[in-house]
């Protein structure tokens, strides 16, 4: 029987946190029937094959595997590979010598060039051949392209550009919402909203110097990117600033959480809809993760809820796939266990995932006392359900990840989306916002009381579970998805 369903087309950035939830996604497409075709980097062709969509690679400089800007950056890229030679590093996050790594605003508009905006191109190129092997077989079918929140690839379409189109485009939110606003400061400031009237004239000027001063190198890049796939001259003066290009241009824009963790703006697009949640984990790698020894040890202590006296409280620290200096946020925790307050206290166990199967602490690492555990890799659905708070640098993902179990969280990140993610989750009042990215064991200590609180529960938990029963009780994310995406077909079927 021939399925009426529209064809799904996916182009997501060729880095984990951007492409693991878009897989996600596409596997549970697949499961309800519909006919999946992925675009992007193709170290992730196994990966997306697996889910049961059918693959066409990005060719060209987007054909990358989880880089960071500077990877991309040809300025320093050599030195960068001097560097992680001679140190024997694994951070990605340094710069080499003379180029420190960036952070805020400077950081991301490094990223927005080097990573996204120079990667248009090769996207857009490699989009044209799917649509092109996609069309033929469905001409009485729609096809929906779909992209995530950061993915530039398909903005060319909506603009102009010469080639085959789809019937419509549909942008997924996987990190803080970029979108300017009269309500709030600019992204990467890490501010919290202030929609007063002093805030808002506040939030204007900023917003304005943001747009013509700080990121006005990445707009003449993304520009650039779109001229030279063919956006016409006459459209280029009318091309909103590049993040809210992310958000005006696309028919629909499906945010990946709950409004409660996200700042209201009265000047949101109409377009935009929250889906109350990340989508599934993919099961890929957490089938493959084998419990380690002293796992037993995890669920007997969740098991001893009814009993405060047994009951130990579990910490896990992880700084995600790209924060590989342990100095950041593993070796502090650990040294944590050592302080007075901790030392002889043996009601707490500290988890620790180094972010990577595989992964070790350095040779040089101290020794672990018996209630601090280490792994290469855990499974965030795995660990988060016995913890009683989570220390991270603060990826979008693993924000999400602790909301859907309900876990509080001590936040420590200033690159990329992670001051943005910190500074909502703290206005959510679900963790606490230590404002750098290497906080010391003192601070770190101090922010773990603060969070676990009393002994009957602090009120960081409690806002927590709110926001897990709010998500729960949203349904499953990809529903939203769905919706969006038969809507429009059905739209488009009747001219609208």
């Amino acid at each position: 029987m021939t399925s009426h369903k529209p064809v799904v087309l996916i182009c997501s950035t060729p880095v984990s946190g951007h492409i693991i939830p878009m897989i996600a996604i596409a596997k549970q497409l697949v499961a309800r029937g519909y006919q999946v075709c992925f675009v992007s980097g193709s170290g992730y062709r196994e990966q997306i094959q697996a889910v049961g969509a059918s693959f066409v690679p990005v060719q060209g400089y987007g054909d990358y595997y989880d880089l960071t800007s500077w990877d991309l950056d040809a300025d320093c890229k050599s030195l960068l590979t001097f560097y992680f030679h001679q140190t024997n590093t694994t951070d990605l996050q340094k710069g080499p010598p003379g180029k420190p790594h960036l952070q805020g605003p400077a950081c991301f508009s490094h990223d927005l060039i080097h990573i996204f905006c120079r990667s248009v191109p090769s996207q857009h190129a490699a989009i044209q051949r799917a649509l092109a092997l996609l069309g033929a077989p469905n001409k009485d079918k729609p096809i929906i392209l779909m992209t995530e929140s950061l993915n530039f690839g398909a903005l060319p379409l909506t603009l102009g550009a010469p080639g085959f189109k789809p019937t419509a485009f549909i942008a997924i939110g996987l990190n803080p919402i970029l979108l300017t606003s009269r309500d709030h400061s600019p992204f990467g400031s890490g501010m919290l909203p202030d929609n007063s009237p002093e805030g808002r004239k506040r939030n204007t000027a900023a917003n304005q110097i943001q747009q013509t001063v700080a990121f006005a190198e990445a707009q003449r890049e993304f520009l650039a990117a779109l001229s030279a796939v063919g956006v016409p001259a006459k459209n280029l003066s009318k091309v909103p600033f590049l993040l809210d290009s992310l958000y005006s241009l696309p028919d629909r824009f499906v945010q990946m959480c709950t409004p409660s963790v996200e700042y209201p703006r009265s000047d949101a697009p109409k377009t935009l809809r929250f889906a109350g949640g990340y989508p599934g984990q993919n099961s890929s790698t957490k089938n493959n993760w084998t419990k380690p020894d002293w796992w037993d040890q995890i669920i007997t202590n969740n098991n001893n809820n009814n009993n405060n006296s047994n009951k130990r409280k579990v910490i896990f620290v992880c700084q995600g796939t790209v924060a590989m200096d342990f100095n950041q946020l593993v070796l502090p925790s650990i040294a944590m266990l050592d302080r007075p307050s901790f030392s002889s206290d043996q009601k707490i166990l500290l988890v620790i995932s180094l972010g990577r199967p595989g992964m070790l602490l350095p040779q040089a690492s101290p020794s672990l006392p018996n209630n601090c555990f280490v792994e290469s890799y855990i499974p965030y659905d795995e660990i988060l359900p016995h913890v009683d708070v989570f220390i991270t640098t603060g990826g979008y993902g693993s924000f999400q990840r602790a909301m859907l179990h309900g876990t509080p969280l001590i936040m420590a990140g200033t690159t990329e989306e992670k001051p943005e993610s910190a500074a909502r989750a703290e206005w959510a009042g679900v963790a606490v916002n230590l404002r750098t990215g290497y906080p010391s064991a003192e601070m770190l200590l101090d922010a773990v009381k603060e969070v676990l609180g009393s002994e009957d529960g602090s009120r960081y938990k409690r806002r927590a579970v709110e926001i897990r029963e709010e998500i729960l009780g949203g349904g499953d994310p990809v529903d939203v998805v769905v919706g969006c995406l038969e809507e429009l077909a059905a739209e488009r079927a009747y001219g609208n």
